[in-house]
């Protein structure tokens, strides 16, 4: 079996692909590609796991493997955020992070992710992957530590040097929060809950079924319930995390849905208008027009890569970007860590409901005054691993009509598979990096325009 990296970390079926004797090779694996050649006190990793099943067994037998291979171990013994390790990698001054979770896929898989300054590169996963296929001879070396830590104490410290977090507290917001079941649970109520803000919770039992739900994916299909509850309660917002909290979905005080794309917008006014800070902004190929037009608004550089906070991160760094973000709900902040932090992304929204002292909607409306209005959607199609050569090889032979859904073709991205039109418009169409699906975005100023993008897209296509 190969054992391969997608756009964010490894993901297999478990007692499939995803064994014990899996994730004992990939643990061995980053121990000779992060450590090989490194100083003793500096061949360290953080070790956590969210509440998938079996998850905290898998973690252990992840840090038996890296200790036996010399490095030093900071586990942490409970489930706790992707974000919170993330962060705790850079402050403990380690050389990354391995994290046992599948993130939002369906309770069937579990996975690896892997984190140095942001998430891994693509060189470092490259090396593992080639390390898994043919193991070199093990580096002699003492056997390495295990310390138990716990992460939060330091990781809400951190965050309250960031965000007013007593502000938050006692202005008397009412926060509705869908954990989906996974490690963001409870996490909210202890950041900003027990004074005049009250936070209410959903789906916060530790359920590796993820009952109700497809997946613990934040995304609208899933959100019935957290709009619901909002909506009839009155509620400020409404947020949902996604199973190891590192993305996030939010909904109006009115119980409707916001997008990804419009939620990103947000948070770029917020940090450029209202923080003041100024630097470029990164945005993946599948992210909305909506930043190109506050990039040039504010006079800012603005930033494409391939989708994936593989790639995300690392060109984050390279240029000193103070956001970074993608449309499924993930965002980084240069002034936090150079990875998603759903958890952060979720009190600067609240931290700008605040300090503007308007609701969600008005927010928005101002918005579109700078960046026009676009609706935005995205269609996930089954795509078999045994299909998925056949169809890349389709798509860089698409025969492209001239006008889709009454719009102008104006450009091709054989590259990245995108079609742009006349007035801004676009579709993209790409395999998921992490789930056997086939991926298709559209975004145009009407809803019903995207339909007719979509629906001309898969004719085209075949699908």
């Amino acid at each position: 079996m190969a054992i391969r990296f997608g756009t964010d970390g490894w993901r297999a079926i478990i007692a499939d692909e995803f064994t014990f004797h899996a994730v004992r090779a990939v643990a061995r694996a980053t121990a000779v590609v992060l450590c090989r050649g490194v100083e003793s006190p500096r061949r360290k990793l953080v070790v956590g796991f969210d509440r998938r099943f079996e998850s905290d067994h898998f973690a252990r037998a992840a840090a038996a493997e890296l200790t036996a291979g010399g490095v030093d171990v900071l586990f942490c013994p409970e489930a706790i955020p992707t974000p919170v390790i993330a962060f705790t990698a850079l402050d403990q001054g380690t050389r990354g992070a391995l994290i046992v979770t599948a993130s939002h896929n369906p309770a069937i898989f579990n996975g690896i992710k892997l984190k140095t300054a942001g998430a891994a590169p693509r060189t470092v996963v490259n090396q593992i992957e080639r390390e898994l296929a043919q193991p070199q001879a093990a580096e002699e070396c003492a056997a390495g530590s295990t310390q138990t830590i716990d992460p939060f104490p330091a990781y809400a410290a951190r965050l309250a040097r960031l965000v007013d977090l007593t502000r938050l507290k006692s202005v008397g917001l009412t926060v509705v929060v869908d954990a989906m079941f996974g490690a963001g649970a409870g996490v909210l109520p202890r950041l900003i809950g027990g004074d005049a803000t009250q936070v209410i919770e959903l789906n916060t039992a530790h359920n590796p079924l993820f009952p109700g739900i497809s997946a613990p994916e934040p995304v609208e299909r899933n959100l019935s319930r957290l709009k619901k509850v909002v909506a009839d309660g009155s509620a400020t917002l409404g947020i949902a995390f996604d199973g190891d909290a590192d993305r996030l979905a939010v909904v109006d005080d009115e119980g409707r849905y916001i997008t990804g794309q419009l939620l990103f917008a947000l948070l770029a006014r917020y940090i450029l208008e209202v923080r003041r800070d100024r630097g470029p902004i990164v945005k993946s190929t599948t992210s909305s027009i909506m930043l190109d037009r506050l990039a040039a608004h504010f006079k800012v550089p603005l930033l494409e890569t391939a989708p994936g906070f593989t790639n995300i991160s690392q060109t984050m760094v390279a240029e000193g970007a103070v956001l970074a973000g993608e449309e499924s709900g993930g965002f980084a902040f240069g002034l936090h860590i150079p990875d998603r932090d759903a958890i952060l992304a979720a009190l600067l929204l609240l931290s700008y409901l605040v300090q503007s002292g308007k609701r969600l909607s008005e927010l928005i409306a101002e918005l579109e005054t700078i960046t026009g209005h676009w609706d935005f959607r995205r269609v996930d199609l089954p795509l078999p691993p045994e299909a998925r050569d056949a169809l890349l090889a389709r798509l860089q032979n698409v025969a492209w009509p001239p006008v889709m859904a009454g719009l102008s073709l104006s450009s091709v991205s054989p590259s990245h598979n995108q079609v742009e039109f006349s007035d801004g418009s676009w579709v993209l169409v790409r395999p998921s990096g992490t789930e056997p699906l086939l991926r298709i975005y559209a975004e145009a100023p009407d809803e019903e325009i995207v339909d007719h993008l979509i629906a001309d897209t898969r004719l085209a296509l075949g699908v």
